[in-house]
C-alpha cells in the first residue's frame, strides 16, 4: 500500500500522523431550556470542521443559580487542568466556574459575580482566541473518545499500487477490485473500472493504465417517508424492505399515519430505491384508524424475517380499539415461498409462556429476531415506570417467549434522556467474536442518535452481565451532511456478501421537540437511508457519518497501474 500522492482536500479535518494539537470549543444550544443551557464541548483538528462530543448534548451542568449557563469560555491553567467560565442564563450580571483536568470530571465549582477577574486568582497559560477556540494537545481528545465518542467521518487514505506484466498478443487482465485503507485504520477492497486503451498488447513496453475506484454510496434519501426501515437479503439473493408508512399529502395529522405494511422487494439494493422502476411493492397488512377514525393505529417497525423455512412479519400496533397508545408486538406468518403474492396470517400479539413475567406487560414495542448458535432470541423496547428499556428472551417459537425478560439497556446518559427518557429500536449484527446490539436513544427529534450494546458469542446472552454498553452515541446528527435524528437502523449486505451496511432513518431537516406545533412522531420527513460500515481494528463498528463520501471529489477515486507487455 502506498499514501495517495495527492492530499484530500479535507484530510485537515482528521488528525494528521505527528499531529500533537487540536482546538477544544464550549458552546451552549439554542433552545432555552436547562437541558441546552449547559456545557456542550466540540473540537477540531484544524479550526474549520468541528465535531459535537457526546451527540451533542452537555458534559456539564452547574450546580448554582439558575443552573442554566450562557457564553461560556475555557481557559488552560498554567499548573495544568483548565479553567471553565460562564454567565448565568437568566442573570448575567452573576457567572459560574468550574476546574477539570480532563473535561469529565470538574471540581472547585462556584457562582459569583460576573466582573470578577479571575485571572487575578487562576493563572492562565492559554486564553480562548477571538473564535472562542481553545489550543489543546491531541493526547487530551483521545482521553476525551471512550468517554463522548469519536463522530468522526472515515475517509480514504491508500491505496493500492498496482503493477503486473502480461505476455504480447494477451489481453489485459487488472484486478476487479483494489486494495485500499480507511482513516479509522481499517481496509477493505473496492471494485475498479479500467481503460486499457492505452495498452498496445502486440508491442513490447511499458504502459500507464487509468482506472477509477467505485465507491460503496447509495441514492440518500434511498426511500422516502419511511421511518424504522428495515432490510432483509434472502438467500436467492432479493431484498426485501419494509418500514413505518407515514404519508407526506397529510403530514402530521395522525389519522392518516402508520395504516399499512407495505412489503417491497428489488434485485439490489439501488433496486429499491424510490427512483428506480424494478421493485415490485404491495400491501400485505392494513388497518383503519381507530377511535372513530380520528386516531392512528401505529403500525411501527415492521421488520420481515425468514425463520426456519417460513416468512414472519414483526409489527407493532395497538391492542385497543379506544386508545392509540396501549401498544404490543405482533406477529404475521406466511406459510407461501412468495411473500409478496402468499398468504399472510395473525399469529396474534407475542406471548410468554414464564408465569409472572413482565414481558409485554406494558408499553411495548420495536422487536426483533436473532438466531445464534442454534438458539432463537427476540430483542424489544417495553416501558417501565414511562422509562423505555431493552429486553431479550429466548423463543420456542416465532411469537412465543419460552424464557424470562433481561434488562440489557436502561436511559442513563443524557444522550437517552433528551424529551423523554428512551432506548428503543434494537438491531442485530454479529462480527468477529461479537455480537453487537444498537438501539434509538432520546426523543424523536434531532437529538435522536444510536447506542451500542456488545457481548462475546459464547457468552450467556440471556445474562445482562455479559453485555457491555458504551457510554456514547455512536451514530448522530450531523449538520455537515445535513442529516438529523438518525436512529432506528437494521443491518444487511452488500450483493457480493464483502461489506456490511446499516439501514436507518433520519431527517434532513433539524427540528426540535420544544418548537410549537412540532410532532416528531406524526411527521413523515423520516427517511430510509444505508451507509456502510467500516470494522476498526478492535472489531468494533465505525458507522462513520450519516451520507459522508470517503473523498471529497470523484478525481480522488482515479487510480493508475502499471502494466508491462513483454515477449512471448
Amino acid at each position: 500500500m502506498k499514501r495517495l500522492t495527492k492530499e484530500l482536500p479535507w484530510n485537515d479535518c482528521l488528525c494528521r500522523r505527528g499531529q500533537e494539537t487540536a482546538y477544544l470549543r464550549p458552546y451552549t444550544k439554542d433552545w432555552n431550556t436547562p437541558e441546552s443551557d449547559s456545557l456542550h464541548l466540540e473540537y477540531s483538528y484544524n479550526g474549520k470542521n468541528w465535531y459535537a462530543f457526546n451527540g451533542n448534548n452537555g458534559i456539564w451542568f452547574p450546580d448554582f443559580g439558575s443552573h442554566r449557563l450562557a457564553s461560556p469560555a475555557v481557559y488552560a491553567l498554567e499548573d495544568g487542568g483548565y479553567f471553565v467560565t460562564a454567565l448565568d442564563c437568566l442573570d448575567p450580571s452573576r457567572a459560574f466556574f468550574a476546574e477539570t483536568k480532563d473535561f469529565i470530571h470538574f471540581t472547585g465549582a462556584g457562582y459569583t459575580d460576573a466582573s470578577m477577574d479571575f485571572s487575578r486568582f487562576r493563572k492562565f497559560s492559554a486564553v480562548p482566541d477571538t473564535e472562542n477556540r481553545l489550543e489543546v494537545p491531541v493526547s487530551l481528545l483521545e482521553t476525551l473518545f471512550p468517554v463522548y465518542g469519536k463522530p468522526e467521518p472515515v475517509l480514504l487514505t491508500a491505496i493500492e499500487e498496482i503493477s503486473l506484466t502480461s505476455p504480447v498478443n494477451t489481453p489485459v487482465d487488472l484486478p476487479a477490485k483494489a486494495a485500499v485503507e480507511y482513516s479509522n485504520g481499517s481496509s477493505g477492497m473496492l471494485p475498479a473500472q479500467w481503460d486499457t486503451s492505452a495498452v498496445d498488447t502486440q508491442t513490447p513496453g511499458t504502459y500507464q493504465v487509468s482506472g477509477k475506484l467505485q465507491e460503496t454510496v447509495f441514492e440518500n434519501p434511498l426511500i422516502r417517508h419511511r421511518a424504522d426501515p428495515y432490510i432483509y437479503k434472502h438467500t436467492d439473493g432479493k431484498y426485501y424492505f419494509t418500514a413505518s408508512y407515514t404519508d407526506m399529502e397529510h403530514n402530521l395529522d395522525g389519522r392518516y399515519q402508520y395504516l399499512y405494511i407495505l412489503l417491497r422487494r428489488a434485485d439490489t439494493i439501488e433496486g429499491l430505491a424510490d427512483s428506480s422502476d424494478s421493485y415490485e411493492e404491495k400491501i400485505v397488512y392494513q388497518r383503519s384508524p381507530i377511535c372513530n377514525g380520528t386516531m392512528s393505529p401505529h403500525i411501527w417497525a415492521p421488520e420481515i424475517h425468514f425463520i426456519h423455512g417460513h416468512w414472519y412479519i414483526y409489527y407493532t400496533t395497538t391492542i385497543s380499539d379506544e386508545s392509540s397508545w396501549r401498544i404490543r408486538p405482533h406477529c404475521l406468518e406466511c406459510l407461501d415461498a412468495d411473500p409478496l403474492n402468499g398468504t399472510w396470517t395473525q399469529k396474534g400479539p407475542l406471548v410468554s409462556t414464564v408465569p409472572g413475567d413482565i414481558a409485554f406487560t406494558d408499553f411495548s414495542l420495536d422487536h426483533t429476531y436473532f438466531c445464534h448458535q442454534g438458539r432463537d432470541y427476540i430483542l424489544w423496547a417495553q416501558k417501565t415506570n414511562n422509562i423505555s428499556d431493552i429486553f431479550i428472551a429466548e423463543l420456542s417459537n416465532p411469537w412465543t417467549l419460552c424464557s424470562p425478560a433481561v434488562r440489557l439497556s436502561h436511559p442513563e446518559y443524557n444522550w437517552e434522556l433528551h424529551g423523554f427518557p428512551v432506548d428503543e429500536g434494537p438491531g442485530v449484527i454479529c462480527h468477529g467474536d461479537r455480537i453487537f446490539v444498537t438501539f434509538s436513544a432520546s426523543g424523536t427529534d434531532a437529538m435522536y442518535c444510536v447506542g451500542l450494546l456488545y457481548a462475546d458469542q459464547d457468552a450467556d446472552l440471556l445474562s445482562a452481565s455479559s453485555w457491555t454498553k458504551l457510554p456514547y452515541p455512536v451514530f448522530q446528527s450531523s449538520a455537515a451532511t445535513g442529516q438529523y435524528g438518525l436512529g432506528h437502523n437494521s443491518f444487511t449486505k452488500s450483493a457480493d456478501d464483502s461489506e456490511d451496511l446499516i439501514i436507518y432513518h433520519g431527517r434532513q431537516e433539524e427540528r426540535y421537540l420544544i418548537e410549537e406545533d412540532y410532532q416528531p412522531l406524526y411527521d413523515a420527513g423520516r427517511n430510509a437511508s444505508v451507509g456502510k460500515i467500516y470494522w476498526n481494528k478492535d472489531g468494533m463498528p465505525d458507522f462513520s457519518v450519516p451520507a459522508q463520501r470517503i473523498v471529497a471529489d470523484d478525481k480522488l477515486l482515479e487510480i493508475t497501474a502499471e502494466v508491462v507487455v513483454t515477449e512471448a
